[in-house]
């Protein structure tokens, strides 16, 4: 019988990230320095305190996935993250969705959780070789329903969603940035990893690390 993942899992996994992004707060920064306005961790982390206040106080007597995921999604969207809130609320709306009333998920549940997460992504115009979170989550996301239809047990599908993520941030030191302000910086940007792939490979790890605990 194939493994469920539940509510509970879901809502651990989403709080892990919060951390995460936390512990990474001055490394995105840091990042966003020679190319930006040094402030991306700042601005994650504020938006994803918005993420840690709904799932805190999501009714109790209630375990929808979906509804949860859209919750985080409308939070992140009036956080007022710049250009960062919109992208990652459009992605959480998006996945879910896919989710609506289901209180447990499944593997092939979890594809369509992270099909509609890249989805609210790309519906903002992001696409793959202009150095942004989308260089991380499309690799990760292509790993993940791969994986599936290769009949490979999620337990091991993690550790090549993760690796996947990772490459793909790191592809962006190597890109020319074509998106919002580091663009303006041309050539300038090669050598740099992107601080939007940095923080979207954080959200991947923490999620897919825990989503099992």
């Amino acid at each position: 019988m194939e493994e469920k993942i539940t509510f509970k899992q879901i809502k651990n996994a989403m709080m892990a990230i919060v951390d995460e992004l936390n512990d990474k707060r001055q490394y995105f920064n840091d990042l966003d320095s020679p190319i930006g306005d040094s402030d991306h961790g700042d601005s994650v982390c504020s938006a994803f305190a918005k993420v840690k206040e709904v799932i805190l106080n999501y009714d109790k007597d209630k375990k929808d996935i979906g509804d949860l995921l859209m919750n985080i999604g409308k939070a992140i969207i009036f956080s007022g993250g710049a250009a960062m809130g919109p992208l990652y609320g459009s992605a959480f709306n998006e996945a879910g969705k896919v989710l609506s009333g289901k209180n447990e998920i499944d593997y092939n549940d979890l594809v369509n959780m992270w099909t509609g997460f890249i989805s609210g992504i790309g519906k903002r115009g992001e696409k793959i070789g202009e150095k942004t979170m989308y260089d991380t989550i499309y690799p990760a996301v292509e790993a993940l329903k791969k994986a599936h239809s290769d009949d490979i047990p999620l337990n091991q599908a993690i550790g090549l969603v993760v690796k996947a993520a990772e490459n793909g941030m790191n592809s962006t030191k190597n890109m020319i940035a074509a998106r919002g302000r580091s663009s303006r910086l041309g050539e300038r940007t090669i050598g740099h990893i992107d601080p939007g792939s940095a923080s979207m490979n954080a959200i991947i790890y923490a999620f897919f690390q825990n989503i099992l605990d």
